[in-house]
């Protein structure tokens, strides 16, 4: 059976426990020290149905947070308060958390390796369709995969030996 799609739905089909499943909501870790755009990320997540933990201010808070909540999206800024790594952070988190990674930053140039990313880098000042499509795509059966979380996990490990 084919479901509409989501512009097409009727009423019926859209409540229907076929189409919730489809919709299941994740918890999605917003790593962030500026308050305003950490509330911006909040707001565009949320919009997009999920749960948003955080935002995390430092790559300690960061740490504890994911450890705890086990998100299955992590959106982070490179440059944290307290002086400390986003990078860092995700280093450390994706060692017991697979999580697929999404980094929102002033500086994406650090985040070059010269190689191919399965990471998700968006440059600074973003938009908001920018963020959502990234959320999306992070949140997409095929990102989940056992494949794609191993590379994240590489890809954060080149970056951190670069910082």
């Amino acid at each position: 059976m084919n479901l509409p799609s989501e512009e097409a739905q009727t009423p019926e089909t859209a409540n229907s426990p076929r189409m919730k499943r489809q919709r299941r909501a994740l918890d999605v870790l917003v790593i962030e020290d500026e308050a305003i755009i950490a509330k911006d990320l909040e707001l565009i997540v949320s919009d997009l149905g999920h749960r948003v933990i955080g935002p995390a201010r430092t790559q300690q808070e960061a740490i504890e947070l994911a450890l705890k909540t086990r998100p299955a999206v992590v959106v982070a800024d490179v440059k944290l308060a307290d002086g400390s790594s986003g990078i860092l952070a995700v280093n450390e988190m994706l060692k017991s958390v697979d999580a697929a990674v999404i980094f929102v930053t002033a500086v994406p140039q650090w985040l070059q390796t010269g190689e191919l990313e399965p990471v998700l880098v968006i440059p600074k000042p973003y938009t908001v369709e920018e963020i959502k499509s990234a959320v999306s795509k992070a949140t997409s059966k095929r990102s989940q995969s056992l494949e794609t979380f191993m590379a994240t996990k590489d890809a954060v490990s080149r970056l951190t030996r670069k910082q």
